[in-house]
């Protein structure tokens, strides 16, 4: 638009001075046409700019990390062509926000003309750099003039409102912790299921004939030798939700290291769901209550994944403090503490030190593993005095022999 005033000025000044020096009539129309052509434009894109309409769509509101297609739809109501329709579309991650600070927001501009009495579709690619609930808001919407020179925002009843959002998913990480040894995982339940089995082997469900498909680790071979049969065991379901997961995103993360945490907990989440594990995550909200929801299947694990990829930033430790103040005592759990940010500052977590070493005897969890990004293997061996166990997100445990050589 700028550009188009500048020419426009140019031109209204070489008519004018060939207006001045020069006699011809002809240069004295050309002048006053130039004045009055911006006026008449103006003229012709009022109609337009009542008559537009536009509303904005999303493909798919959960996509992979990659390009996500929004659609803008104009429609001209006009008997009048529209040459220029300028729309500015504003983003904004909700993963990692402080109160109304984002960290990741941009703006996207989109122009295209239209006809009279017509409709136009434009599928604006809009390309997503980190996973979380990224929320898309028209914020200004014009009408261009013939010639370039005015921009006039269509009426706010013709113009989309609220805001469209879109699920973007985190890469998968590789499961991080051993599922087959029950008693590591903290699997050993009070109370089992006596409908369903399970995956339990600290737990009998039924024992029965052997079928196609069976796992041979679960073929009771003594058994079997005696009845000159295959018998195979059935696993217990544990009810109780005795593996927690709590989840912190604190407010120095970069958006790299809360994808990573959440990549994470959704590869092990799906890992435990397949073998008919019942787990439980955590997290606190931006209201500082905190959220705790059972995942007991796939439906269970996407409603958790939907608040999770808007999950706000919060101060240091801060989620723990609420798990041990307003969780309901779980002796037999053990937790899992997922951190994306500074893990430890000994001058800033005196608080946090007292509350590593009273967690067992409140009676909040039976074993307590701390999962950072990175954490230097002093750092490890500090929180490691304190009677918690630390193993970073990737798998690896700081101070083995395999960190060691890398």
């Amino acid at each position: 638009m700028t550009g188009n005033r500048i020419l426009y000025f140019d031109a209204v000044l070489l008519s004018f001075l060939l207006f001045v020096f020069f006699d011809p009539y002809l240069f004295h129309l050309l002048f006053l046409f130039l004045l009055l052509l911006p006026l008449v434009s103006l003229l012709a894109a009022l109609p337009v700019r009542r008559a537009l309409r536009c509303r904005m769509e999303i493909e798919d509101d959960i996509v992979p990390k990659g390009t996500c297609i929004v659609c803008l739809t104009a429609k001209n109501a006009s008997p009048l062509p529209c040459a220029c329709v300028r729309v500015c579309l504003g983003r904004r991650n909700a993963l990692g926000r402080i109160g109304d600070h984002y960290l990741e927001t941009s703006e996207e501009t989109a122009r295209f003309s239209l006809g009279s009495r017509r409709s136009f579709t434009l599928r604006l690619p809009v390309k997503m750099a980190y996973c979380g609930r990224v929320d898309f808001t028209v914020r200004h919407i014009a009408v261009c003039d013939m010639l370039g020179l005015f921009s006039m925002p269509i009426l706010k009843k013709n113009a989309p409102s609220g805001t469209a959002s879109v699920y973007v998913l985190p890469d998968l990480q590789c499961c991080t912790i051993e599922t087959e040894d029950a008693a590591d995982l903290g699997l050993d339940s009070s109370t089992y299921s006596t409908e369903k089995p399970g995956s339990d082997p600290s737990e009998i469900f039924q024992l029965r004939d052997y079928r196609e498909g069976d796992a041979r680790h679960s073929i009771h071979w003594k058994l079997s030798s005696r009845m000159n049969r295959l018998i195979v065991r059935e696993f217990g379901l544990p009810l109780n939700p005795s593996l927690h997961f709590l989840l912190e995103l604190r407010a120095d993360a970069e958006p790299a290291a809360a994808e990573y945490m959440l990549g994470t907990v959704l590869a092990f989440s799906e890992y435990l769901i397949a073998r008919s594990i019942v787990h439980s995550v955590s997290w606190l909200g931006e209201d500082t209550v905190l959220h705790t929801v059972s995942v007991t299947g796939v439906d269970a694990l996407a409603a958790v994944l939907h608040e999770l990829l808007a999950l706000p930033g919060q101060k240091r430790w801060s989620t723990l403090e609420h798990f041990a103040v307003q969780a309901a005592p779980q002796p037999e759990t053990h937790l899992y503490y997922l951190v994306a940010g500074t893990i430890w500052n000994p001058a800033e977590d005196a608080n946090a030190k007292r509350l590593l070493t009273n967690l067992p005897s409140l009676g909040v969890c039976r074993r307590l593993t701390l999962m950072p990004e990175r954490c230097p293997l002093e750092t490890a061996e500090s929180l490691r005095d304190l009677g918690c166990e630390v193993q970073l997100l990737d798998g690896s445990i700081p101070g083995t022999e395999a960190e060691a050589e890398l």
